[in-house]
């Protein structure tokens, strides 16, 4: 390991940094990905001096560099240059999705999570969301392949901030979908906003509830009953005035939309048909997600439960989710018709037919390294999902994205 020294002025309140911060004897003080979740441990840190492994934060470092040398040619001021965090360039967002993507996408998620916890019309929080949704936006559906994988898989075996994690993965599988039932361009944008912050008003609840075994109480029943309304209360609070935005936010757990959101796949009401498709995303969200009580749902069930209408027949909302996301959705695991396990790269073509990294072999020893696999090819077709902990395996994510 060879340290370098880290400036201290890096260290904030509630983010999180892409690799570990140690002392001067290498010392592990601050793991990767891990926030700060108090004054006390902040000026704990910042009483020492502070290193990093040079091969481990070389990306962040070279993103900080880009972000000053951008800030220079534009002629910012000092102050600015001297308050620089470091950002996606193009360069590498138009890289594909290889293992940048994973950085990138957690901090969408680290970002979501600083600011849902603190919205107020005192400061320019709502630019700040729609900064943050339009970040997200134009990496899509370019790099889309590489962010459900990462999101999938981690929902699927991580309970760690739940509520911002969900409301990121919601936010991408709902715009996706919107876009491909060719509605315009605010709504797209509508319903991807009012995913990240449906659940501004139960955040601390629901992350609890991913973690804790606790009990539901009548105040706690109440709280998750009543929250889409609270929501829209706190997001008026802070200076939201989209209506589409917030109608979506409001009835995003309103069954009674339902009758109309068929017809309204073309036409009619758009918050209601917005907030049916939000509906749906987030049940198929959750159905993947890991909770300390229950295991996550295979994809395929997920799918069955949130593509169909209330008839119990696919409808235009479900058909849009599906094609979204595959009925093997990037980042959940497969056995194929070889018995090799894998773990689904990018949707294929077709929706049972993703491309795929085999991980284990028919014999049940894992290989070497992951080969990619087409389910498209009859000796790899897909025989069926694989549950999370059926796979003992992890997956070498950078390698396997690499494989695209």
């Amino acid at each position: 390991m060879n340290l370098i020294p880290f400036s201290k002025k890096y260290l904030q309140l509630y983010e999180a940094l892409p690799f570990g911060v140690r002392d001067a004897n290498g010392q592990l003080l601050l793991a990767a990905g891990q926030r700060l979740e108090s004054r006390e441990r902040l000026a704990a840190l910042l009483a020492k001096p502070l290193f990093a492994d040079e091969t481990e934060s070389s990306d962040w470092r070279r993103r900080l560099v880009a972000t000053v040398d951008g800030m220079i040619r534009r002629n910012e001021s000092l102050k600015v240059i001297a308050a620089a965090r470091p950002v996606e360039d193009d360069d590498a967002a138009d890289a594909g999705v290889g293992p940048l993507a994973t950085v990138q996408v957690a901090g969408w998620v680290q970002s979501v999570d600083a600011a849902l916890r603190d919205p107020r019309a005192d400061g320019p929080w709502v630019a700040r969301v729609r900064a943050l949704q339009g970040a997200i936006a134009q990496a899509m559906p370019r790099r889309l392949d590489g962010a459900l994988y990462h999101l999938i898989y981690t929902a699927g075996h991580d309970t760690t901030q739940y509520s911002s994690h969900h409301a990121v993965l919601c936010a991408i599988i709902a715009a996706e979908a919107a876009r491909v039932l060719g509605w315009p361009d605010a709504e797209v944008q509508a319903i991807a906003l009012a995913a990240l912050t449906m659940n501004v008003s139960m955040r601390r609840l629901q992350d609890q509830l991913a973690a804790q075994d606790m009990p539901l109480s009548d105040a706690v029943r109440a709280q998750i009953r009543e929250h889409p309304q609270r929501s829209v209360d706190m997001l008026q609070a802070a200076g939201v005035h989209d209506t589409g935005w917030l109608e979506t936010v409001r009835r995003h757990h309103d069954d009674d939309c339902g009758a109309s959101a068929a017809a309204g796949a073309a036409h009619g009401d758009e918050p209601c048909r917005a907030a049916q498709l939000l509906r749906r995303v987030d049940i198929f969200a959750a159905k993947l997600s890991r909770r300390v009580t229950r295991v996550p749902m295979s994809p395929v069930q997920a799918a069955r439960e949130a593509c169909l209408g209330r008839d119990g027949k696919p409808d235009a909302l479900g058909a849009a989710l599906l094609k979204t996301v595959g009925l093997y959705p990037p980042g959940s695991f497969v056995e194929l018709a070889s018995g090799e396990q894998a773990i689904v790269v990018s949707r294929g073509s077709q929706t049972n037919q993703p491309l795929v990294a085999a991980l284990v072999g028919a014999s049940g020893a894992p290989l070497g390294e992951p080969t990619l696999r087409h389910t498209a090819e009859r000796p790899h077709a897909v025989r069926g999902a694989l549950a999370c902990g059926a796979v003992r395996v992890i997956p070498p994510h950078e390698r396997v994205l690499a494989l695209l």
